[in-house]
C-alpha cells in the first residue's frame, strides 16, 4: 500500500531564542518491510541538515540556528509503499525453536532488546502476576504475544493527556490508563520478563474514515518482537492487531529515549510546540 505522510512541527517562543541545535528522526526506514520512494524536508528559518545513521539503523537529521528567532517549524513529506511480511498466527513454535530462544547465543544476539530500561522497569512479582495466567495458557511464546497484546488492549483504558512523554511502564500498570506510547512500554516490558526480545517502533497509523483504529492524530508507537526462525513481528496493543501495510515504521530502538522523534538545546524560554500529521492513501480511487 502506498502513502504520503505529511508531518508539521511548529515551535513557538515565549521571546526570541538564538543558539538553536535540532535534531529529529522523522524520515521513514527503508528496508525489506517498506520502501521509501521520495522524502523531503522544509525548514523555516532555513537551514542546511546534516545527516547520520544512529546505532539502531534510524536516519538522524542535525540543523543548526545561530541567530534570534521566534518560531520554527519543521515539515516532512514522505511518501511510502509497506509491503509486510504476513504470518500465520495459528501457527507453533517448533521444538527447535522453543530451544533456540532460551540459548545463550539466542539471548546474546538480541540482549539489547532484553535488558531492562528507566520507561521498562516493573517490579518482578507484578510482572508476574499480570502475565502468569496468559503465560500458562499459552501454547508457545508466539501465542503469547498475541494473547498479551490483546490482554493489555482490553485491560488498560485509552486516556489522552492521562500520562505524560516521562510515563514508565510500572506507572501505566498503576493507573492503567495511557495513550500508545505507554501502552507499547508495558508490551516490551512484559516480553522481556518472559525472555522474548522486544523493541519500540515509532511511526505512523493510517486508519481511513471508517476505522476504529486509534492514534492517527500524530505519531504513532507500537513494538516488535523477535522469535527463532521468523522475521521480527510487529504488535500494536494501543488497538490490538498485528502491525499491517497500515502501520509507517520511522524508526526503532530499546525504548522511547532511542528514537524521540524530535530534541534540542537553545538559549532563550520557553516554547509550545504544535503537531500535525496527515497520512493519505495514495491507492484509494475517488468515485463521482
Amino acid at each position: 500500500m502506498k502513502f504520503e505522510v505529511t508531518q508539521t512541527n511548529s515551535y513557538e517562543y515565549e521571546r526570541p531564542v538564538r543558539q538553536s541545535i535540532n535534531q529529529y528522526r522523522l524520515r521513514p526506514l527503508h528496508d525489506e518491510m517498506q520502501s521509501l520512494e521520495a522524502y523531503s524536508a522544509i525548514i523555516n528559518p532555513s537551514s542546511p541538515t546534516y545527516g547520520h545513521f544512529d546505532y539502531w539503523g534510524n536516519y538522524v537529521e542535525t540543523f543548526y540556528l545561530w541567530e534570534e528567532h521566534r518560531n520554527l517549524s519543521i515539515e516532512t513529506i514522505s511518501k511510502v509503499e509497506t509491503c509486510p511480511r504476513e504470518i500465520d498466527l495459528a501457527m507453533s513454535l517448533t521444538y527447535e525453536q522453543k530451544q533456540e530462544l532460551t540459548s545463550h547465543a539466542f539471548k546474546q544476539a538480541h540482549a539489547e532488546y532484553l535488558i531492562d530500561r528507566n520507561y521498562t522497569i516493573v517490579s518482578e512479582s507484578v510482572m508476574k502476576q499480570e502475565t502468569n495466567e496468559l503465560w500458562t495458557q499459552s501454547r508457545d511464546e508466539l501465542d503469547f504475544v498475541v494473547q498479551l497484546n490483546e490482554h493489555i488492549y482490553n485491560t488498560m483504558t485509552y486516556v489522552s493527556g492521562a500520562t505524560n512523554v516521562l510515563t514508565t511502564a510500572e506507572e501505566v500498570l498503576h493507573h492503567r490508563t495511557g495513550v500508545c506510547q505507554d501502552f507499547t512500554h508495558l508490551m516490551l516490558a512484559l516480553c522481556r520478563y518472559r525472555g522474548i526480545p522486544a523493541r519500540y517502533v515509532s511511526g505512523y497509523i493510517y486508519i481511513g474514515e471508517n476505522s476504529a483504529y486509534r492514534g492517527d492524530a500524530a505519531t504513532h508507537a507500537w513494538l516488535e518482537v523477535k522469535l527463532p526462525g521468523l522475521e521480527w513481528i510487529g504488535l500494536d496493543p494501543t488497538n490490538n492487531v498485528i502491525a499491517s501495510e497500515q502501520h509507517i515504521r520511522i524508526a526503532v530502538g530499546r525504548d522511547y529515549s532511542d528514537i524521540s522523534p524530535l530534541k534540542g538545546v537553545y538559549i532563550g524560554g520557553t516554547h509550545t510546540l504544535d503537531v500535525s500529521v496527515s497520512v493519505k492513501n495514495l491507492e484509494e480511487r475517488v468515485s463521482g
